[in-house]
């Protein structure tokens, strides 16, 4: 009887030993040293030593689809790793327009990734982000970030996460068939666009002048550069904008390019607006359209005769300007790994992998300095950075419905209605959703 006692006892004792193991891949300790290597000096962030004597950590990371396999982020990821091997990272891709309602479900459900990728200053506003003032003000590098792109993670002074990107809009178009038609300089406001489209577009050659986008967005970026925005700030005190006289004949111009002029198609009614403007500029059939740097890198390793041909200028209006992009960072609400998400963050951030997004991917950085590097002496970015100077965030994703309705007023438009009706319409939606936010 003894004999059988002891045997138990050892069997538990055994069995014990093994679930300590197996508890251990998520919250053991483990000794990581400082590497034998001047990260700082590579580009990359100073060794943490918080962050280093964290317990064994599962990180789950949601990026933007068009950004999680590349090879900076897949590169940065795996050095990160071998930095800091208490930290392991699973990562997943999600579509950037689904972002929102998939956190929004995963911090309603309680299982949350650990950081997300979209505009942190909307996820803030909704509630469905983790603050991180603490972590930045730990990091002191707020001052090397441009404001623009600190704008973006803020929300009634509270940052909720990390700029990875900015960017802005600019005017693309085809020098040459420009100076075939006898122009030599870019419009420089609006009704020179509409006009230098009607001129250039050619039934016999089977060529728009423009091609124009349903994007909410990149059309408010029209409305930046024509001097106006779709809300008012006093303070925290918010207030929409969205059917100004200024905005209302923005849109009329803008959507009579394609119903009233025929200098563009119509844009397709899909989710996605950006691949039908690259892909009738590269194929020829369209001899210009409004997008960001990132598609000067797309045509350039998809069409590379247009890429030959290709200039850019300022976004036409009648102030300066445009509509500020890029993506942020951020730690979903209930996460418990603030620390070690806000640490990749800043290896993403890094001057190492910020210029590789920007050289590879033309995803560009949110620090100021690095717009010294030789690589912005391309005279086709040139716009694209004096724009950014003056770019002004999209405040009105923070709140959905409001910007569903500013959306749905610009896709009517195209299709037909009254730009001015649809914009009455939006605004007391906007109205509404700022009413209840508060």
């Amino acid at each position: 009887m003894k004999k059988v006692v002891l045997y138990l006892f050892i069997t538990l004792l055994v069995l014990a030993g093994c679930q300590s193991n197996s508890e251990g891949s998520s919250g053991e300790k483990m000794n990581v040293e400082p590497p034998d290597r001047d990260l700082a000096a590579e580009g990359l962030p100073e060794f943490n030593e918080k962050v280093a004597d964290l317990p064994k950590t599962d990180l789950e990371i949601w990026l933007a689809a068009d950004y999680v396999n590349t090879a900076p982020i897949k590169d940065a990821i795996e050095e990160f790793k071998e930095v800091y091997p208490n930290i392991s990272i699973k990562t997943v891709g999600i579509e950037w327009g689904d972002m929102p309602n998939k956190i929004k479900l995963a911090v309603s459900s309680g299982a949350v990734p650990d950081m997300g990728h979209s505009h942190a200053f909307a996820m803030g506003a909704q509630g469905l982000a983790e603050p991180v003032d603490d972590l930045w003000e730990d990091w002191g590098e707020e001052d090397k970030f441009l404001p623009g792109g600190i704008e973006d993670v803020v929300w009634k002074d509270v940052k909720y996460g990390m700029p990875i990107d900015v960017n802005t809009t600019i005017y693309l178009y085809n020098e040459k068939v420009f100076e075939e038609n006898g122009i030599t300089e870019p419009p420089e406001t609006f009704d020179e666009l509409v006009e230098v489209s009607k001129k250039v577009t050619s039934k016999e050659d089977g060529r728009y002048g423009i091609v124009t986008s349903a994007s909410g967005w990149s059309f408010f970026g029209n409305v930046v550069a024509a001097g106006t925005n779709n809300l008012k700030f006093d303070g925290d005190n918010i207030t929409a904008n969205l059917n100004d006289p200024t905005i209302v004949e923005t849109m009329e111009k803008f959507t009579g390019l394609a119903t009233e002029h025929k200098a563009s198609p119509v844009p397709p009614p899909q989710q996605r607006q950006t691949d039908h403007p690259v892909a009738m500029f590269g194929s020829g059939r369209a001899a210009s359209f409004i997008s960001g740097p990132w598609d000067i890198a797309r045509i350039k390793n998809e069409f590379p005769q247009a890429y030959e041909d290709l200039a850019t200028a300022p976004l036409p209006g009648g102030g300066e300007g445009s509509v500020l992009g890029g993506g942020s960072l951020f730690v979903p609400k209930g996460s418990e790994n603030k620390a070690a998400s806000f640490e990749l963050m800043k290896w993403f951030v890094s001057d190492k992998y910020a210029m590789r997004l920007a050289k590879e991917e033309g995803r560009h950085p949110v620090k100021a300095h690095l717009y010294e590097d030789e690589f912005y002496d391309d005279p086709l970015l040139k716009p694209y950075v004096d724009t950014l100077q003056s770019a002004v965030p999209y405040k009105l994703e923070a709140f959905p419905e409001a910007n569903d309705a500013w959306g749905k007023a610009l896709r009517a438009s195209f299709d037909g209605a009254d730009p001015k009706k649809q914009l009455d319409k939006a605004q007391e939606i906007a109205e509404q959703a700022i009413e209840k936010s508060n």
